[in-house]
């Protein structure tokens, strides 16, 4: 019987195993605009999970990135690795790793000013948040399921998964109380 928790005793899922960052790059764009904040960390988890996974040169512990300024310095790492492992394996998909990053940080201010503004503006901050954050999303999963493919040919894209649909949940609930909170609010 297998222990409920990872011990030495189990058996560790290789990385050609592993599907967990393998998933269609249009769904996890089109979550991370309908579900933000939620899903957006959600999906940074597994992009960290993912790099670490691969032995990726400057992979890191995905809580690096609560630290202000070094945490988008630590992200911009992980898309940077994959860059260069999408190189390496010459595939013929590219990702502009410094792209990347100025949307990520293109969507943290338009969060941010969100934060700050009144009536519509609000929502339409909140709104190009999403779609900065959802750009960066399909940039970025479309180049690690290249880089996958290209390592581990014959995989397939996997459906979702119970703490994908989590993430999705909440951040669904997140957006419509901000949409509620704009129109009741004004």
């Amino acid at each position: 019987m297998d222990p409920p928790f990872p011990s030495s005793a189990s058996v560790p899922v290789t990385p050609a195993d592993d599907l967990g960052f393998y998933r269609p790059a249009s769904r996890v764009a089109l979550l991370g605009f309908l579900a933000p904040g939620a899903y957006e960390l959600w999906w940074l988890w597994q992009l960290f999970s993912f790099t670490k996974r691969e032995r990726f040169p400057r992979a890191r512990a995905f809580w690096w990135i609560l630290i202000p300024f070094y945490g988008l310095y630590v992200i911009y790492r992980q898309f940077d690795d994959l860059k260069k492992g999408l190189e390496s394996l010459s595939s013929p998909v590219r990702l502009s790793a410094a792209g990347a990053i100025w949307l990520f940080i293109a969507s943290a201010l338009a969060g941010s000013a969100s934060n700050r503004g009144s009536g519509l503006s609000v929502l339409g901050f909140f709104a190009l948040s999403g779609v900065f954050f959802a750009a960066v999303a399909f940039m970025v999963q479309r180049a690690a399921n290249a880089y996958q493919e290209a390592r581990y040919p014959g995989r397939q894209l996997r459906g979702m998964t119970t703490g994908e649909v989590i993430a999705t949940v909440i951040g669904v609930i997140i957006f419509a109380f901000a949409i509620l909170g704009t129109v009741v609010g004004g």
